[in-house]
């Protein structure tokens, strides 16, 4: 019988003893980057004192490497992965559970630690970026000893109006210490700048504190943002204003890890408590209550109705506190906002402080709002008795907020805040904008501005407050006159003594 295609002779059967050859690897970076050709010069540039942007591509124009000189270094590798792969990788992750982190600092939602993530793209991403190949080319890169072995993975999506404030990565664990921060974008290919999102770079000033952004870094396709961390990196990402919501900016972002012991020690130049309002002895005030506050608050039956109520929950809220015609009357002034001051540092808080005219209706009130008179009926209102306080004309726009800063601490207090909102709007929770009290990080309480209300919270030890950030969606400003009352000692704290 003729032999056939599918049976041959025996003599002429081809063998091999060779080994089945390993499966090549799921996912591994554009070759070029890899190269001598890409990695000295880029090395030389990371490490060197540069003045302007620095840019390498390569000579089929396929790949990019970009680095930031100012304020500090900062790269963007582009088309460093294959689309293909990432395309199936973000598949994977939308499958995963997705949790909301909201607290002072940042908004997004963001998976579980990916370190023992199983799915198969995921898996072999995790594995490629711990991989000795990755790890030296990042040493090779920056200059910089990373450890093998420790690497933090995990991935966000920002929302419109999600976003993440000023802060530095400067975290140490141990013997080992975040020494890259990178990110991977998974945007879409049409994200542009109008979309928000982009790493916004701090300038330093000349105590160590963050400044202003004065660079930044756009979320593109397929592109891998890093930089080293320390006590100069402060960074932000910027807002999302997508006007589409269901367009979202997803990344994978973590932290190469470094020995402590290679770094040189320093330490983070100290926020003075001088940043605080100062706490002010009452003004001597001999205005009637009637003449700004509205008459329902003064009757003895409703303020022993708000006594109570305030005894009971710690908080209360009165709304149309001033006499409607002498609100208008506030409201009319429109000059007290074009001298104001923007307060810093960005990484403790950010709005307009004012100072009215001194012959202005505001700046009389704010004199009554201070006095002894006005804690006489503040004592009323809560049968708190208080020695003194601190007082801010405060406007927050777009893009303005205050965080919780351990060095930087409210003393614990009455604290009374006076919404100067123009109109009776309803305040929507999804601009942000509200101020938030918490305790081990569980919220207590929420307020938002609403105008011509009077709030008062007794804050005591362990219990924070922050402004959450304003966000592009809120059609209004927030402003208002923000008290803190020194609470007198108690007969009991006397004894102690």
């Amino acid at each position: 019988m003729p032999a056939t295609e599918m049976e041959q002779p025996a003599e002429k059967r081809q063998r091999s003893d060779k080994p089945a050859a390993s499966p090549a690897p799921l996912v591994s970076i554009n070759p070029w980057y890899l190269t001598s050709d890409f990695t000295v010069p880029f090395h030389d540039a990371f490490t060197s004192s540069l003045s302007s942007t620095y840019t390498h591509a390569s000579p089929s124009a396929d790949a990019s490497g970009t680095i930031v000189a100012h304020p500090f270094h900062t790269a963007k590798l582009q088309n460093i992965l294959p689309p293909a792969f990432l395309y199936a990788l973000k598949q994977e992750l939308a499958t995963l559970t997705w949790h909301e982190r909201s607290n002072d600092l940042y908004t997004f939602h963001q998976t579980d630690d990916l370190a023992l993530n199983p799915l198969t793209h995921i898996k072999a991403l995790r594995d490629y970026l711990a991989s000795d190949q990755f790890v030296t080319l990042m040493e090779t890169l920056t200059g910089t000893q990373l450890a093998r072995g420790h690497l933090d993975m995990a991935a966000q999506r920002y929302k419109k109006g999600n976003h993440l404030l000023c802060h530095d990565d400067d975290v140490h664990r141990g013997q080992m210490a975040r020494r890259i921060a990178y990110i991977i974008y998974l945007v879409d290919e049409q994200w542009a700048e109008e979309d928000g999102g982009a790493l916004g770079l701090y300038s330093n000033d000349s105590e160590g504190q963050p400044g202003e952004v004065v660079a930044r870094l756009l979320p593109e396709f397929n592109s891998m943002g890093f930089f080293l961390t320390g006590l100069v990196s402060f960074h932000t990402v910027e807002e999302i204003t997508v006007k589409d919501a269901n367009r979202e900016r997803w990344s994978v972002t973590g932290w190469f890890y470094g020995p402590t012991e290679s770094l040189v020690a320093q330490e983070h130049p100290p926020l003075s408590p001088s940043l605080l309002p100062a706490l002010l002895p009452f003004n001597e005030d001999p205005t009637e209550w009637s003449q700004w506050v509205n008459p329902e608050y003064l009757s003895e039956k409703s303020q022993g109705q708000i006594q109570d109520m305030f005894l009971n929950q710690s908080s209360v809220q009165l709304q149309q506190f001033i006499a409607p015609d002498v609100y208008a009357q506030i409201l009319a002034e429109s000059d007290s906002w074009s001298t104001a001051t923007l307060l810093g540092p960005p990484h403790l808080r950010r709005y307009l402080e004012a100072v009215p005219p001194p012959a202005s209706k505001l700046s009389t009130l704010l004199v009554f709002l201070r006095s002894s008179s006005f804690a006489r009926l503040l004592a009323k209102l809560t049968s708190i008795d208080t020695v003194a306080a601190s007082q801010q004309l405060r406007r927050f726009e777009h893009g303005h907020y205050t965080l919780i800063h351990d060095e930087v601490q409210e003393s614990f207090g009455l604290d009374v805040t006076l919404s100067l909102q123009p109109t009776q709007m309803e305040w929507e929770d999804s601009w942000g904008g509200a101020t938030h009290y918490i305790a081990d990080k569980d919220e207590l309480l929420r307020i938002t501005p609403e105008a011509n209300s009077l709030s008062l919270v007794l804050r005591d030890e362990g219990t924070l407050r922050f402004v959450k950030f304003l966000n592009h969606m809120a059609p209004m400003s927030r402003q208002e006159v923000a008290m803190v009352f020194d609470i007198a000692p108690s007969d009991s704290d006397s004894d102690e003594e």
